[in-house]
């Protein structure tokens, strides 16, 4: 699960740096269907380089299908304040 915390930073004690972006890749294929692609891109704060990470790699019938994936991989909250 890729969790994102809308307007934060995350914590000193978090094993992962904070994502700076989602990335979402759509091919269509030949034989029918799609390609998706989701990535995360984040920020290397001891190497100052931008570093990606697959989240899921898979072929799609439907749009449907599309946003379960995105639904079954990513959650997007606002920090608790």
């Amino acid at each position: 699960m890729l969790d994102i915390q809308t307007g934060a930073t995350a914590p000193q004690s978090s094993p992962t740096s904070p994502i700076e972006f989602l990335t979402i890749q759509l091919m269509p294929l030949a034989e029918g269907g799609i390609s998706a692609s989701l990535r995360a891109t984040t920020f290397d704060e001891t190497d100052f380089e931008l570093l990606d990470q697959d989240i899921a790699n898979v072929r799609l019938n439907t749009l449907d299908e599309l946003m379960a994936l995105i639904r079954t991989h990513v959650r997007i909250g606002t920090l608790s304040q």
